[in-house]
């Protein structure tokens, strides 16, 4: 389930979901897909998970819940131990949220007081 998408301060798109074995929704945040990736897939973030999905498929390689902000080391870690989780999210709940990830694509996308801003400009092939 993926609920309350909206744009975060970097010009990204942030949502709250809840996937896999997960027992309550978390808000995540999605990187950006700068100008030499190829949108194949987005990679997500919360305060205790890290995924990354594929776009095409909807297959997703998620880390377990960790304390602190898991990261790709925390993944790799997990998929190694055998706690990583694998799961496809149905094309009908992902559409959703790779429409507002189109829309986010820009050079220099983002809105914040610290006038930092970030390359999302491939977002628009996912």
């Amino acid at each position: 389930m993926i609920t309350n998408i909206k744009t975060d301060r970097l010009g990204t798109a942030s949502f709250d979901a809840k996937f896999g074995k997960m027992r309550k929704a978390q808000n995540f945040v999605t990187y950006p897909i700068h100008s030499d990736m190829n949108g194949e897939t987005i990679t997500i973030q919360s305060s205790h998970r890290f995924a990354i999905i594929k776009v095409a498929s909807g297959e997703t390689l998620m880390s377990a819940n960790h304390a602190q902000y898991a990261n790709t080391t925390a993944l790799q870690c997990d998929i190694i131990n055998g706690k990583a989780e694998r799961f496809t999210i149905d094309k009908g709940i992902l559409e959703p949220l790779l429409a507002f990830i189109r829309g986010t694509a820009g050079s220099m996308v983002g809105n914040n007081a610290m006038r930092v801003y970030t390359d999302n400009s491939n977002a628009n092939l996912v």
